[in-house]
Protein backbone atom coordinates (compact mmCIF):
# COMPACT_ATOMS: atom_id res chain seq x y z
CA UNK A 1 0.00 0.00 0.00
CA UNK A 2 1.29 3.47 -0.94
CA UNK A 3 2.43 5.40 2.15
CA UNK A 4 0.89 8.71 3.06
CA UNK A 5 2.84 11.60 1.51
CA UNK A 6 3.36 14.39 4.05
CA UNK A 7 4.46 17.96 3.27
CA UNK A 8 5.41 19.76 6.48
CA UNK A 9 7.03 22.86 4.94
CA UNK A 10 4.23 25.23 5.93
CA UNK A 11 4.20 24.03 9.54
CA UNK A 12 7.97 24.36 10.06
CA UNK A 13 8.05 27.85 8.58
CA UNK A 14 4.99 28.91 10.57
CA UNK A 15 6.56 27.72 13.82
CA UNK A 16 9.74 29.62 12.98
CA UNK A 17 7.71 32.75 12.32
CA UNK A 18 5.77 32.42 15.57
CA UNK A 19 9.04 32.10 17.49
CA UNK A 20 10.97 34.88 15.72
CA UNK A 21 8.27 37.19 14.27
CA UNK A 22 10.49 37.52 11.22
CA UNK A 23 8.03 38.81 8.61
CA UNK A 24 10.25 37.66 5.76
CA UNK A 25 9.12 34.17 6.63
CA UNK A 26 5.55 35.10 5.70
CA UNK A 27 6.66 35.43 2.09
CA UNK A 28 8.25 31.98 2.22
CA UNK A 29 5.11 30.46 3.74
CA UNK A 30 2.89 32.11 1.12
CA UNK A 31 4.93 30.44 -1.62
CA UNK A 32 4.38 26.90 -0.31
CA UNK A 33 2.08 24.40 -1.97
CA UNK A 34 0.18 24.24 1.31
CA UNK A 35 -0.56 27.99 1.27
CA UNK A 36 -1.87 27.73 -2.29
CA UNK A 37 -3.99 24.76 -1.19
CA UNK A 38 -5.53 26.78 1.67
CA UNK A 39 -6.12 29.77 -0.63
CA UNK A 40 -7.90 27.53 -3.15
CA UNK A 41 -10.12 26.13 -0.41
CA UNK A 42 -10.85 29.59 0.97
CA UNK A 43 -11.97 30.77 -2.45
CA UNK A 44 -14.18 27.71 -2.92
CA UNK A 45 -16.07 28.31 0.32
CA UNK A 46 -16.41 32.07 -0.20
CA UNK A 47 -19.78 33.48 -1.24
CA UNK A 48 -17.98 36.00 -3.46
CA UNK A 49 -15.71 33.47 -5.13
CA UNK A 50 -12.93 36.09 -5.32
CA UNK A 51 -9.34 35.01 -5.73
CA UNK A 52 -7.56 34.69 -2.38
CA UNK A 53 -4.02 36.02 -2.12
CA UNK A 54 -1.90 33.39 -0.32
CA UNK A 55 0.23 36.05 1.40
CA UNK A 56 -2.80 37.89 2.79
CA UNK A 57 -4.28 34.60 3.99
CA UNK A 58 -1.04 33.50 5.67
CA UNK A 59 -0.54 36.90 7.29
CA UNK A 60 -4.08 36.87 8.66
CA UNK A 61 -3.77 33.34 10.02
CA UNK A 62 -0.41 33.79 11.70
CA UNK A 63 -0.93 37.26 13.18
CA UNK A 64 -4.47 36.76 14.51
CA UNK A 65 -4.95 37.45 18.26
CA UNK A 66 -5.82 33.79 18.92
CA UNK A 67 -2.46 32.61 17.64
CA UNK A 68 -0.88 33.60 20.96
CA UNK A 69 -2.78 30.74 22.63
CA UNK A 70 -0.83 28.14 20.69
CA UNK A 71 1.61 25.95 22.63
CA UNK A 72 4.46 25.75 20.13
CA UNK A 73 6.12 22.78 21.78
CA UNK A 74 2.93 20.75 21.58
CA UNK A 75 2.59 21.65 17.91
CA UNK A 76 6.16 20.55 17.27
CA UNK A 77 5.43 17.24 19.01
CA UNK A 78 2.42 16.65 16.76
CA UNK A 79 4.46 17.57 13.72
CA UNK A 80 7.20 15.12 14.62
CA UNK A 81 4.68 12.39 15.36
CA UNK A 82 3.03 12.68 11.95
CA UNK A 83 6.35 12.77 10.12
CA UNK A 84 7.92 9.77 11.80
CA UNK A 85 5.11 7.47 12.95
CA UNK A 86 4.98 5.45 9.74
CA UNK A 87 2.75 2.79 11.28
CA UNK A 88 0.01 5.34 11.95
CA UNK A 89 0.59 6.92 8.54
CA UNK A 90 -0.13 3.57 6.90
CA UNK A 91 -3.15 3.01 9.12
CA UNK A 92 -4.59 6.40 8.11
CA UNK A 93 -4.09 5.61 4.47
CA UNK A 94 -5.62 2.16 4.80
CA UNK A 95 -8.69 3.33 6.74
CA UNK A 96 -9.45 6.08 4.21
CA UNK A 97 -8.73 3.84 1.23
CA UNK A 98 -11.06 1.15 2.58
CA UNK A 99 -14.03 3.42 1.76
CA UNK A 100 -12.80 4.64 -1.63
CA UNK A 101 -12.44 3.15 -5.11
CA UNK A 102 -9.05 1.56 -5.80
CA UNK A 103 -6.46 4.20 -6.64
CA UNK A 104 -8.49 7.14 -5.34
CA UNK A 105 -5.66 8.26 -3.04
CA UNK A 106 -2.93 8.03 -5.67
CA UNK A 107 -0.89 11.24 -5.52
CA UNK A 108 -2.67 12.58 -2.44
CA UNK A 109 -0.52 14.80 -0.20
CA UNK A 110 -1.26 15.74 3.40
CA UNK A 111 -0.13 19.29 4.15
CA UNK A 112 0.68 20.10 7.77
CA UNK A 113 -0.50 23.63 8.51
CA UNK A 114 -1.13 26.07 11.35
CA UNK A 115 -4.20 28.22 11.86
CA UNK A 116 -6.69 27.26 9.12
CA UNK A 117 -9.83 25.38 10.19
CA UNK A 118 -9.21 21.94 11.75
CA UNK A 119 -8.48 20.34 8.41
CA UNK A 120 -9.65 20.73 4.82
CA UNK A 121 -9.44 19.08 1.44
CA UNK A 122 -9.59 20.50 -2.07
CA UNK A 123 -8.62 19.27 -5.52
CA UNK A 124 -7.48 15.86 -4.31
CA UNK A 125 -5.17 17.16 -1.56
CA UNK A 126 -5.70 17.43 2.20
CA UNK A 127 -4.38 19.45 5.12
CA UNK A 128 -4.54 19.33 8.90
CA UNK A 129 -4.16 22.25 11.32
CA UNK A 130 -1.70 21.08 13.97
CA UNK A 131 -2.57 23.99 16.25
CA UNK A 132 -6.32 23.44 16.45
CA UNK A 133 -7.64 23.43 20.06
CA UNK A 134 -9.37 20.07 19.53
CA UNK A 135 -5.98 18.38 19.35
CA UNK A 136 -4.80 20.11 22.50
CA UNK A 137 -7.87 18.99 24.44
CA UNK A 138 -7.79 15.31 23.42
CA UNK A 139 -5.48 12.31 23.20
CA UNK A 140 -2.69 12.51 20.59
CA UNK A 141 -4.45 9.74 18.66
CA UNK A 142 -7.28 12.13 17.85
CA UNK A 143 -5.01 13.78 15.29
CA UNK A 144 -4.76 10.55 13.29
CA UNK A 145 -8.52 10.10 13.17
CA UNK A 146 -8.93 13.56 11.69
CA UNK A 147 -6.25 12.80 9.13
CA UNK A 148 -8.30 9.78 8.02
CA UNK A 149 -11.27 12.12 7.66
CA UNK A 150 -9.45 14.69 5.54
CA UNK A 151 -7.59 12.33 3.23
CA UNK A 152 -10.87 10.50 2.60
CA UNK A 153 -12.24 13.88 1.47
CA UNK A 154 -9.27 14.24 -0.86
CA UNK A 155 -9.95 10.88 -2.49
CA UNK A 156 -13.69 11.55 -2.74
CA UNK A 157 -13.13 14.92 -4.41
CA UNK A 158 -11.19 13.34 -7.25
CA UNK A 159 -14.59 12.09 -8.43
CA UNK A 160 -16.81 14.95 -7.34
CA UNK A 161 -15.11 18.32 -6.65
CA UNK A 162 -16.25 20.51 -3.80
CA UNK A 163 -19.00 22.83 -5.13
CA UNK A 164 -18.21 26.55 -5.06
CA UNK A 165 -20.50 28.56 -2.80
CA UNK A 166 -20.34 31.43 -5.29
CA UNK A 167 -22.04 29.18 -7.85
CA UNK A 168 -24.84 28.26 -5.45
CA UNK A 169 -27.57 30.61 -6.65
CA UNK A 170 -30.84 28.69 -6.82
CA UNK A 171 -32.53 26.57 -4.16
CA UNK A 172 -31.84 23.51 -6.33
CA UNK A 173 -28.11 24.35 -6.07
CA UNK A 174 -28.43 24.58 -2.29
CA UNK A 175 -30.23 21.22 -2.21
CA UNK A 176 -27.36 19.66 -4.18
CA UNK A 177 -24.81 21.26 -1.83
CA UNK A 178 -26.57 19.73 1.19
CA UNK A 179 -26.75 16.38 -0.59
CA UNK A 180 -23.08 16.54 -1.62
CA UNK A 181 -21.78 17.50 1.82
CA UNK A 182 -23.92 14.86 3.53
CA UNK A 183 -22.30 12.26 1.26
CA UNK A 184 -18.79 13.70 1.62
CA UNK A 185 -18.86 14.21 5.39
CA UNK A 186 -20.89 11.12 6.19
CA UNK A 187 -18.44 8.80 4.46
CA UNK A 188 -15.45 10.51 6.10
CA UNK A 189 -16.95 10.21 9.59
CA UNK A 190 -17.73 6.55 8.85
CA UNK A 191 -14.17 5.98 7.55
CA UNK A 192 -12.60 6.74 10.93
CA UNK A 193 -15.18 4.85 12.96
CA UNK A 194 -13.52 1.41 12.96
CA UNK A 195 -10.17 2.73 14.24
CA UNK A 196 -11.92 4.89 16.83
CA UNK A 197 -13.95 1.89 18.02
CA UNK A 198 -10.82 -0.25 18.42
CA UNK A 199 -9.15 2.55 20.39
CA UNK A 200 -12.17 3.29 22.59
CA UNK A 201 -12.22 6.80 21.16
CA UNK A 202 -15.82 7.22 20.03
CA UNK A 203 -16.68 9.46 22.96
CA UNK A 204 -13.78 11.82 22.27
CA UNK A 205 -15.73 13.44 19.46
CA UNK A 206 -19.31 14.72 19.64
CA UNK A 207 -20.29 13.28 16.24
CA UNK A 208 -19.53 9.74 17.35
CA UNK A 209 -21.19 10.31 20.72
CA UNK A 210 -24.34 11.27 18.81
CA UNK A 211 -24.12 8.20 16.57
CA UNK A 212 -24.19 6.01 19.68
CA UNK A 213 -27.48 7.55 20.79
CA UNK A 214 -30.31 6.09 18.69
CA UNK A 215 -32.91 8.44 20.15
CA UNK A 216 -30.92 11.53 19.23
CA UNK A 217 -30.21 10.15 15.77
CA UNK A 218 -33.92 9.53 15.16
CA UNK A 219 -34.65 13.23 15.70
CA UNK A 220 -31.57 14.36 13.75
CA UNK A 221 -32.63 12.29 10.73
CA UNK A 222 -36.19 13.58 10.99
CA UNK A 223 -34.95 17.19 11.06
CA UNK A 224 -32.42 16.62 8.27
CA UNK A 225 -34.86 15.07 5.82
CA UNK A 226 -37.50 17.68 6.62
CA UNK A 227 -35.04 20.42 5.61
CA UNK A 228 -33.74 18.52 2.60
CA UNK A 229 -37.17 17.70 1.20
CA UNK A 230 -38.33 21.28 1.65
CA UNK A 231 -35.39 22.38 -0.51
CA UNK A 232 -36.30 19.86 -3.19
CA UNK A 233 -39.89 21.11 -3.19
CA UNK A 234 -38.84 24.72 -3.75
CA UNK A 235 -36.96 24.00 -6.97
CA UNK A 236 -35.35 26.81 -8.95
CA UNK A 237 -36.20 29.98 -7.06
CA UNK A 238 -33.23 32.26 -6.31
CA UNK A 239 -31.56 31.90 -2.93
CA UNK A 240 -32.42 34.58 -0.38
CA UNK A 241 -30.19 35.65 2.51
CA UNK A 242 -32.09 33.66 5.12
CA UNK A 243 -31.68 30.47 3.08
CA UNK A 244 -27.98 30.43 3.95
CA UNK A 245 -28.95 29.75 7.57
CA UNK A 246 -29.60 26.18 6.46
CA UNK A 247 -25.86 25.62 6.13
CA UNK A 248 -25.38 26.64 9.74
CA UNK A 249 -28.03 24.15 10.88
CA UNK A 250 -26.32 21.43 8.88
CA UNK A 251 -22.69 22.13 9.79
CA UNK A 252 -22.77 23.41 13.39
CA UNK A 253 -24.89 22.72 16.45
CA UNK A 254 -26.48 19.36 15.67
CA UNK A 255 -24.03 18.93 12.74
CA UNK A 256 -26.70 17.21 10.70
CA UNK A 257 -24.82 16.40 7.54
CA UNK A 258 -21.95 14.84 9.50
CA UNK A 259 -24.10 12.72 11.80
CA UNK A 260 -26.98 11.83 9.51
CA UNK A 261 -24.55 11.25 6.65
CA UNK A 262 -22.49 8.86 8.78
CA UNK A 263 -25.64 7.04 9.90
CA UNK A 264 -26.70 6.67 6.26
CA UNK A 265 -23.25 5.34 5.32
CA UNK A 266 -23.26 2.85 8.20
CA UNK A 267 -26.70 1.55 7.28
CA UNK A 268 -25.78 1.12 3.60
CA UNK A 269 -22.52 -0.58 4.60
CA UNK A 270 -24.29 -3.10 6.83
CA UNK A 271 -27.40 -3.75 4.75
CA UNK A 272 -26.14 -3.53 1.16
CA UNK A 273 -22.42 -4.14 1.61
CA UNK A 274 -19.16 -2.24 1.40
CA UNK A 275 -18.91 -2.63 -2.39
CA UNK A 276 -22.16 -0.72 -3.01
CA UNK A 277 -21.22 1.94 -0.46
CA UNK A 278 -17.88 2.53 -2.21
CA UNK A 279 -19.64 2.60 -5.58
CA UNK A 280 -21.52 5.72 -4.47
CA UNK A 281 -18.21 7.62 -4.51
CA UNK A 282 -18.01 7.11 -8.27
CA UNK A 283 -21.75 7.32 -8.90
CA UNK A 284 -22.27 10.47 -6.84
CA UNK A 285 -24.51 11.92 -4.14
CA UNK A 286 -27.72 10.93 -5.94
CA UNK A 287 -26.66 7.28 -5.74
CA UNK A 288 -25.81 7.63 -2.03
CA UNK A 289 -29.28 8.97 -1.26
CA UNK A 290 -30.95 6.43 -3.55
CA UNK A 291 -29.19 3.50 -1.83
CA UNK A 292 -30.25 4.83 1.55
CA UNK A 293 -33.85 5.33 0.51
CA UNK A 294 -33.97 1.66 -0.52
CA UNK A 295 -33.55 0.85 3.17
CA UNK A 296 -36.14 3.13 4.79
Amino acid sequence: MTPLMVDSTFAYLALDFLETEDRELLNDIAETDAARHLAAHSRRVSLSGDLVDPFELVERLLTSPSISDINLEEVRTRLSSIEFDHTSQHRCWNEAAALLPVGALSGTVLYLTVGYDIGVAIAGQASINLAHPHFQENSPEELWFYIVHEIHHAGFQKYYPLPALADTRAISDLAYLVQYLTHLEGLAVHAARRWRTETGALEWDSDYEALLNSERMYFYEKEFFSIYRSLLDEGERPIENEDWEILGRMSTGDRLWYRVGASMADRIDKALGRRLLIATVEDGPDAFFDRYMELV
